[in-house]
């Protein structure tokens, strides 16, 4: 069962059978909850590439997928389609392509290197990134991220601050998703991809 109901006869994605659905998610998710500017943590990458004739080409996901990893695929697939026409920021940073480096394989390695530069290179000045490198250095021993175990996820966090993000888009359920009642101090919210899609559903309209 996917997150959003195919017409195979229409041949598209019906969001809504009704207005009554459609108006409690409008009210639910309010036009101006929708991130703006949203830092895409090195799992989303991986899950970009890796599946990405799911995601920008709209092939079906095989049957037997995981649930987690199918409802991951679908709903970036449905924000980044809406996202193709609205004028959202979607950003990486170099501790990300720290992250992506380290990939075993080769092929692979370079195909998330290359599309990950496109994150970290958007439309940013040389003094932003700096700004935002040395934010999430000092973010990892910052008190209120120190309920995450993995020092890396301290300091991405903290180049999303650095970077003026209002979300951290996330498929590390285990811990940093788990851990977020314990970050209510961080000053972003923290959304995995079904999340991030849930805000913009009741808005794609006005995009597509």
């Amino acid at each position: 069962m996917g997150l959003e109901h195919w017409d195979p006869s229409r041949r598209k994605y019906v969001l809504y059978r009704n207005t009554e659905q459609h108006t409690a998610d409008c009210d639910r998710f309010p036009f101006e909850s929708i991130p703006r500017r949203a830092f895409l943590d090195t799992n989303v990458l991986n899950v970009l590439v890796k599946h990405s004739a799911h995601i920008f080409e709209q092939e079906r996901m095989p049957p037997e997928t995981e649930p987690t990893l199918a409802s991951d695929v679908e709903a970036l697939m449905h924000v980044f389609y809406v996202g193709a026409r609205a004028n959202w920021d979607l950003l990486a940073s170099q501790k990300t392509l720290n992250e992506l480096s380290r990939t075993k394989n080769g092929a692979l390695r370079e195909d998330l290197l290359e599309y990950a530069l496109g994150f970290v290179n958007r439309d940013l000045e040389d003094e932003d990134r700096r700004f935002a490198t040395d934010f999430g250095r000092r973010m990892i021993d910052a008190p209120f991220v120190a309920a995450l175990p993995d020092l890396a996820d301290r300091e991405l966090i903290g180049n999303a601050i650095g970077l003026g993000c209002d979300a951290f888009c996330t498929c590390d359920r285990t811990t940093i998703v788990r851990k977020r009642s314990q970050l209510r101090q961080v000053p972003l919210r923290i959304l995995t991809p079904a999340e991030w899609w849930a805000h913009v559903k009741p808005w794609a309209s006005l995009w597509c």
